[in-house]
């Protein structure tokens, strides 16, 4: 897996104020997408070959279709369809489709890959940055794609460029939804380093969790796993990070500039870019299922400068990462108090 960006110093002032309402809109995956004309497909849906479903709730949805364009057009005909998170539009729109299934279906979002994937069998379907396909019921001959998690040992690893002296790393996440990452990631740690994970039911026991972890490692990584990956949670992970110097890594971007450390994200537009390999490929002969579900081609490492600066760490010049600026890092509510 390549990193797609060299070192990189963006002078980006985040307001000092993060509002839980901001906060909430990380956890929605992305922010207001202000690119949709560039993603405009420009042929009608009477007789396409390919349908494409995306999800605009979230910006790198977005941005992925848009690579996705660049690498497949002109292949085929290309029917697109935007949905809003309304899930009762996205049923009837793939029901719509069973009547005349096309030849593939494209789905940028979880929710827009595991509904195809549901309701039109038989059809090809190639899914692009979603999560844990295996547990979503992603899988199968006519299914596969570009998953949005990169994996925990590539992300341990981007860590320990940053920090090398990281000895153990704290997660906390629910057994049925990513149990299968962490046995994976245990088994990719490398020599001197252990992982100390803690399975939580509910996010009031992971909140527990994380009071008890945070003055025990020496850093923390954040799963999209919903015990954890939450509003509340977040920002006493931030706060609690910051006072313990403890280094928190996430999966996006967006968290970094709310007061993480670090992020490993996929690289979006590349993942598209991928997809649109994919579907080539698919109306060559080759089956969906053939390309299970791939890791991202390429990752993005993200770091907050303020918050470096705060626990102690020294940035590599030559860490392959862009580095924020932010005016300051603490997680506040909408008054301006500290948690």
């Amino acid at each position: 897996m390549t990193i797609a960006m060299k070192v990189q110093h963006r002078r980006k002032q985040v307001p000092a104020i993060v509002s839980r309402w901001r906060l909430l809109l990380l956890f929605l995956l992305g922010s207001p997408p202000l690119f949709w004309p560039w993603l405009l497909f420009a042929t009608p849906p009477e007789s396409a070959r390919v349908f494409v479903l995306v999800d605009r709730s979230a910006s790198f949805y977005l941005q992925a279709s848009r690579g996705f364009k660049a690498k497949f057009a002109p292949a085929a005909r290309v029917a697109v369809s935007y949905i809003d998170g309304d899930p009762r539009d996205l049923a009837a729109t793939v029901e719509a489709l069973r009547k005349d299934p096309p030849l593939l279906v494209v789905a940028f979002g979880t929710q827009a890959a595991a509904v195809a994937t549901s309701r039109l069998r038989g059809v090809p379907i190639l899914y692009c940055l979603a999560l844990n396909p295996v547990k979503n019921n992603l899988v199968g001959p006519d299914v596969g794609g570009v998953r949005l998690e990169i994996d925990l040992p590539q992300q341990f690893a981007d860590l320990q460029i940053l920090l090398p002296q990281v000895k153990r790393i704290g997660l906390i996440y629910n057994e049925p939804v990513s149990g299968k990452l962490i046995r994976q990631a245990r088994a990719g740690l490398r020599p001197g380093v252990r992982l100390i994970a803690r399975d939580a039911r509910n996010p009031r026991e992971a909140a527990q969790l994380i009071e008890e972890m945070l003055g025990h490692v020496d850093a923390f990584c954040l799963l999209w796993d919903p015990v954890i990956a939450n509003v509340s949670n977040f920002r006493l992970l931030v706060d609690l990070s910051l006072k313990n110097k403890v280094a928190l890594i996430t999966p996006a971007s967006p968290f970094v500039e709310a007061g993480a450390l670090m992020s490993v994200a996929a690289d979006y537009e590349k993942a598209g870019q991928r997809v649109g390999e994919m579907a080539r490929a698919v109306l060559d002969g080759r089956r969906a299922g053939d390309f299970g579900a791939e890791s991202p081609p390429a990752r993005l490492i993200t770091i907050n400068a303020s918050v470096a600066r705060r626990l102690g760490i020294v940035i590599p010049p030559s860490m392959p990462a862009e580095v924020l600026s932010p005016a300051v890092t603490a997680v506040q509510d909408h008054v301006g108090g500290k948690r």
